[in-house]
């Protein structure tokens, strides 16, 4: 039988907390570069993508500018099925070159399809919609 010092135990300990925190430290990153792409709270919204009271519950609609190019087109759609694509500018201010895409919150994981939204590259931000 092998005893260990623990002064090495120690060193173990701490070696696996420095790795578990290098891990884990890039997807903490993203994920705030991610969120702050994301202007508007979402805390006020339910697990089922609502806000408001029981009298008055509604989605929440968003409004983000993608490249007019089908690949991109059907990458959005890939993650968020809601989503609705123009050629407007929308308040958001998309280009001549850019679908404006609307998409809304009442959706099964909507707020992992906003995240993943806001990972594209292209995605320089999501605005809340309130359609006019």
């Amino acid at each position: 039988m092998l005893f260990l010092s623990k002064s090495f135990d120690s060193t173990l300990a701490i070696t696996g907390l420095i790795l578990t925190a290098i891990a884990v430290m890039p997807q903490t990153i993203r994920a705030g570069r991610v969120g702050d792409k994301i202007t508007f709270d979402l805390s006020a919204i339910s697990p089922a993508g609502l806000i408001g009271n029981q009298q008055s519950l509604r989605s929440v609609s968003y409004e983000f500018c993608i490249p007019a190019q089908t690949d991109r087109v059907n990458e959005v759609k890939a993650i968020d099925p809601t989503v609705q694509f123009s050629r407007s500018r929308g308040r958001i201010g998309c280009q001549s070159h850019q679908y404006l895409c609307i998409g809304e919150t009442h959706q099964p994981e909507w707020k992992t399809v906003l995240f993943k939204l806001a990972d594209l590259d292209y995605v320089k931000r999501i605005d809340r919609f309130w359609g006019e």
